[in-house]
């Protein structure tokens, strides 16, 4: 009786976090090989994923992998609600591991209510525009799996959404449970409108100082002689 509670309990948390638990340890995937941690920084999109609990009500998700001069990696996570339109960011750090070269990361997040890690293995990515990314938390005799499809594109290519499903159909995870993530209509963040006009911030990390995060590319001032020389031959007449 107590394991058939236990099992009950095991199964009520498992659920919280995921709506796929399953008897049996976590299934042993290989992370991908050569993985480069310097390709893969910068901003992703959320297509697809796992459906979660906690995720019910968010669109707009958006993951940014930021290196500090430090070396130090830090992981920006931008929600919003689509019940309220309120945007929340949840902050973390990441650190490679397992063996050298690896694509397994642990994230540990530092704004959420309660401090959490989570351990990611990036099962396939080609840097430029798609990677997908597994983990699994095990409770006893049940599991729980999650995967995300992540995209360079707020909007992806059918052809891109295609080779991500390419890896997971290479890896037997199944498409059944995974939902769409609203990004249609997302507002714009500052970020994407500087980088539209090729203002670039030395850094975005908390980290930067303040005059780091001020050390943006500024465009040259303009020499109105120089572009109106019709100025400074008048210039000279009246002189």
């Amino acid at each position: 009786m107590k394991t058939v509670h236990l099992i009950l309990f095991v199964s009520i948390v498992v659920a919280t976090r995921a709506q796929i638990p399953n008897l049996g340890f976590c299934p042993d995937y290989l992370p991908m090989a050569d993985f480069d941690i310097e390709r893969f920084l910068g901003k992703w999109y959320e297509a697809e994923r796992y459906f979660q609990f906690s995720e019910v009500a968010t669109r707009c998700v958006v993951t940014d992998y930021a290196k500090a001069p430090s070396g130090r990696i830090y992981v920006s996570n931008e929600v919003t609600n689509r019940l309220t339109g309120v945007k929340r960011v949840i902050d973390g750090s990441l650190e490679l591991s397992g063996k050298a070269g690896e694509g397994k990361l642990n994230v540990k997040y530092s704004t959420t209510p309660i401090a959490s890690e989570t351990a990611l293995t990036v099962l396939d990515t080609d840097y430029d525009s798609y990677a997908v990314i597994w983990s699994c938390s095990g409770f006893g005799p049940i599991h729980a799996q999650s995967a995300w499809v992540m995209t360079r594109e707020r909007l992806p290519s059918g052809v891109v959404l295609q080779q991500a499903y390419g890896v997971l159909d290479k890896f037997k995870i199944s498409r059944t449970f995974f939902v769409k993530t609203d990004q249609e209509g997302c507002a714009i963040a500052a970020s994407d409108i500087n980088a539209a006009n090729g203002i670039t911030a030395t850094s975005t990390i908390a980290e930067a100082t303040g005059s780091e995060q001020k050390n943006v590319n500024k465009p040259e001032e303009k020499d109105d002689k120089a572009e109106n020389p019709a100025v400074e031959e008048k210039q000279t007449v009246q002189n």
